[in-house]
């Protein structure tokens, strides 16, 4: 591969405007018309002859019709941009060229709205080739939005690692938080893959970007069974009802608001979540949960007081909601503020699903029927036969006091085992 730098000759600086610092170089190669395209942090930019990066291939015809060059999309591999730069010019010598054939001209804006229109239709799908749900679609258009106005006025195309890196450092001084900085980039790299796929850019320039360390704070906000039961009856049922369904049925935030009335069998004391696929994470998450009798005698006064429906929300909105459902977000502030003026200590419903994986440990059941009970799914099943990893190395946690009821139980265990075992010895010859 030749490595001549491209160079083009520039205008009168009064006719051509200011073009912005490149954060590539290209390189012409064996085959005439068709480049390479390489990374900034490549040794050829600083004067070396050999590549340390993977470059993509592009070519570029002569179109007298239009006054200009036309360009082909980028290629991993440089034989298939050869053969793209080919048709190309075959179709310009026979004047055969639609002015949409060449690599899309399109911003990075008008590319994250193309995505997202196609995530609600269902047409991009995500890495595991399913399609995307309504929060994660939502989760996306906000964190693509999130990115800085220079980049998203950029063609899509053009847009470089660096300045992706220069937009986190911009993050991190604003003192975001690293898991809100990851769903940013995280969401860039799902845009990017869904242009890969459509030919629309090359490669991603996401793929390297260096991202801060986890700094959330390990969930140690556990609460035990009085204290839990005391601070819902400070609040009105109606409000309590969202923590019983995390704390006493392990509910998620979204099988909370998915949670209709068919879904609750008083009958059998069982309730049935994310049996809406919009409300559940995994497979795992649909499950048969049975109903403690804290959590039964809430959610039977809950349904008396609504004049027990067969249908609808258990959790209904407050007021006009767009999705149909409650506002946890908006309930948690409501009912946070409430606890904090009576001096309590307030618990937020992911801390409450810590809080019932920790009383199903000290309660005794086993971890397989606790991860079943919670909802979670092992990642490598066949590793992880027993138990989903998560349920005991993230959401169980050590009640106040167990330390010490603990080591009493090892001092009766010695004690017994110690005069037990002295008096064995004591009797042999």
């Amino acid at each position: 591969m030749r490595t001549a730098v491209v160079v083009e000759r520039p205008g009168p600086a009064a006719v051509r405007p200011v073009e912005p610092e490149r954060k590539y170089i290209d390189t012409k190669t064996r085959f005439q018309g068709v480049y390479a395209r390489h990374r900034l942090r490549c040794a050829l930019a600083i004067g070396k002859k050999r590549c340390t990066c993977q470059p993509s291939y592009w070519g570029k015809v002569w179109d007298p019709a239009i006054g200009r060059h036309r360009k082909t999309k980028h290629r991993r591999l440089i034989g298939e941009a050869k053969n793209l730069r080919d048709d190309l010019l075959a179709g310009v010598r026979a004047g055969a060229v639609e002015d949409d054939l060449p690599i899309a001209d399109i911003l990075f804006e008008q590319a994250h709205a193309n995505f997202i229109r196609d995530c609600k239709d269902g047409v991009a799908l995500n890495k595991r080739g399913k399609p995307y749900k309504r929060k994660a679609i939502t989760d996306l258009d906000s964190s693509l939005r999130s990115l800085p106005q220079q980049i998203r006025k950029k063609n899509f195309g053009s847009v470089t690692s660096g300045e992706l890196q220069q937009a986190v450092d911009g993050f991190i001084r604003r003192e975001l938080s690293s898991s809100r900085i990851n769903s940013i980039i995280n969401a860039t790299r799902s845009l990017y893959r869904w242009g890969e796929k459509r030919e629309l850019v090359g490669g991603s320039p996401a793929g390297e970007i260096q991202l801060p360390a986890d700094d959330s704070r390990e969930r140690d906000r556990v609460a035990t069974p009085g204290e839990f039961a005391y601070l819902l009856d400070q609040v009105e049922d109606a409000d309590a009802l969202p923590w019983a369904l995390a704390g006493y049925g392990t509910a998620r935030h979204q099988e909370i608001q998915a949670l209709e009335w068919p879904e609750v069998d008083f009958e059998h004391d069982v309730i049935l979540l994310a049996d809406d696929q919009e409300a559940r994470k995994s497979d795992a998450a649909r499950r048969l949960v049975p109903m403690v009798r804290p959590l039964r005698r809430r959610l039977y006064c809950e349904w008396v007081r609504q004049g027990r429906p067969s249908t609808g929300k258990v959790c209904p909105p407050r007021k006009r909601s767009k999705s149909g459902m409650l506002s946890l977000n908006w309930l948690l502030k409501f009912v946070t503020k409430k606890w904090k003026d009576l001096n309590l200590n307030p618990i937020t419903l992911q801390d409450s699903r810590h809080t019932a994986a920790t009383w199903l440990d000290h309660a005794g059941v086993a971890p397989k029927v606790s991860s079943v009970f919670m909802g979670h799914k092992a990642p490598r099943r066949h590793l992880h036969p027993d138990a989903a990893p998560i349920t005991l190395r993230r959401y169980t946690h050590v009640l106040e006091g167990e330390l010490e009821r603990a080591a009493q139980q090892l001092d009766r265990f010695l004690a017994e085992r110690e005069e037990a075992e002295i008096t064995s010895f004591v009797a042999l010859p």
